[in-house]
């Protein structure tokens, strides 16, 4: 038995004014959903944006999940966070009694953007002779709005849940790196709760893919658009037309070319390229796992007086084809459409 005095200084607390969960070698864990909830409604719904004679008022939520944890373990504070937001807007203009509906989607709020690579997808549901002008508004000043009001939530997440998650402290309240024991001295490892999460979650998800192969699938859509075969192709792979239906994208148009839509939502590189006729891709949702692409392949069928797009794709995350159907159906077809006025469809 050590005499008084000489104990293993892991196990000293009388040092430490909480005395409680020494070295926070235990994970701390907090539920951050409700508050972020309710901080969201707050920050987005209820609000104005002008321009001019235009005047935009973001109402009620369409969509509003996700969830929210702060953590800490050995002084180390993490935040996670994933929401799927879709806000309704109601926009007038000035000496009309005309309003114009629709939503603007938040497409990447996570853990894993800045506020700055936020991005949005407006949606507007009412057509009329201002409906390009407001949409504009919103893709400009209503693309800031939302990075201000993002930029505001992580703060004041960060603020208000780092609060409550005790950090090591010395007996001047002073915060203190980490220490490990070593033969007869004490050194500071500045470095080793980041390396051991790192570690555990690679094995983590090694081992995950090792037991579990995964499961795919494949689907097919077909869409119809009032252009030639040879104007549609331009549209889907021309870089000045495709940052008009996906902003904030990147597109390299050429067999091993790389393309990023939406700010990485989407991205991949071309295989296969026939001007007019064909585009076959390695394509990925950021939330496929990692390094992982689905084949897609983009006919096009010259119809006479339209263009039929055939989409087939195979080697989709089983739990995710919906999420991938969604994304060609909405953020392919549905914006393309809109944008120039080309589909036959009614959304």
């Amino acid at each position: 038995m050590a005499k008084w005095g000489e104990g293993d200084p892991r196990w000293i607390v009388e040092e430490r004014p909480d005395a409680t969960n020494v070295n926070n070698w235990h994970w701390v864990e907090k539920n951050a959903t409700p508050w972020s909830r309710e901080r969201l409604r707050v920050l987005l719904s209820g609000q104005t944006l002008e321009k001019g004679p235009v005047r935009i008022e973001f109402s009620d939520f369409k969509k509003l999940e996700g969830e929210a944890t702060a953590n800490n373990r050995k002084a180390k504070l993490i935040f996670f966070f994933e929401w799927s937001i879709d806000v309704n807007f109601i926009a007038t203009i000035s000496g009309s009694e005309t309003e114009c509906k629709g939503s603007v989607e938040i497409l990447n709020l996570s853990d894993e953007n800045e506020a700055h690579e936020i991005e949005i997808s407006v949606h507007i549901e009412t057509a009329g002779p201002h409906e390009n002008e407001i949409g504009h508004i919103l893709s400009t000043d209503g693309l800031s709005f939302v990075r201000s009001k993002v930029g505001t939530y992580v703060r004041e997440l960060k603020e208000e849940f780092s609060k409550g998650i005790i950090l090591p402290v010395d007996s001047k309240g002073a915060i203190r790196p980490q220490a490990v024991a070593t033969q007869g001295k004490t050194v500071v490892d500045k470095k080793r709760f980041q390396n051991d999460i790192i570690q555990k979650t690679e094995e983590k998800v090694t081992t995950a893919e090792t037991q579990n192969a995964l499961k795919t699938g494949g689907f097919e859509l077909t869409e119809t658009f009032k252009v030639p075969p040879e104007r549609l192709f331009e549209i889907l792979t021309a870089s000045e037309l495709v940052s008009v239906w996906s902003p904030n994208s990147s597109i390299d148009a050429r067999e091993g070319g790389q393309f990023s839509l939406l700010g990485g939502v989407m991205s991949g590189h071309f295989t296969k390229l026939a001007n007019a006729a064909l585009i076959s891709m390695a394509w990925r949702l950021k939330s496929y796992p990692s390094g992982h692409f689905a084949n897609v392949t983009f006919t096009l069928k010259d119809k006479g007086d339209s263009t039929d797009l055939e989409l087939k794709a195979d080697q989709v995350p089983e739990q995710l084809i919906e999420d991938t159907k969604t994304g060609f159906s909405r953020y392919y077809f549905q914006n393309i459409g809109k944008k120039f006025g080309i589909s036959l469809n009614l959304f």
